[in-house]
């Protein structure tokens, strides 16, 4: 469960400094699609993202990454 109440799924939700891109705001992501953040994480501050993954291993093979991402709809 993330931290707005829904449900990780992978290839939708992200994980984001809430102070700049606030819960429920759709992000494109250059080469992945579009995703939702939904959740917030310790280690995630500032203009960061966390990525969810089907697997932990998947995760590790992505890796940390700089991706190009654009904020489409904020939420109020």
């Amino acid at each position: 469960m993330t931290s707005s109440g829904t449900r990780a799924e992978p290839g939708q939700t992200v994980a984001t400094d809430p102070e700049v891109i606030p819960p429920g705001t759709w992000i494109l992501i250059e080469g992945m699609g579009l995703f939702r953040a939904e959740d917030t994480g310790g280690a995630i501050e500032g203009d960061r993202i966390d990525i969810y993954m089907e697997t932990h291993a998947e995760a590790l093979d992505f890796g940390v990454q700089e991706v190009t991402a654009w904020i489409l709809e904020p939420a109020f």
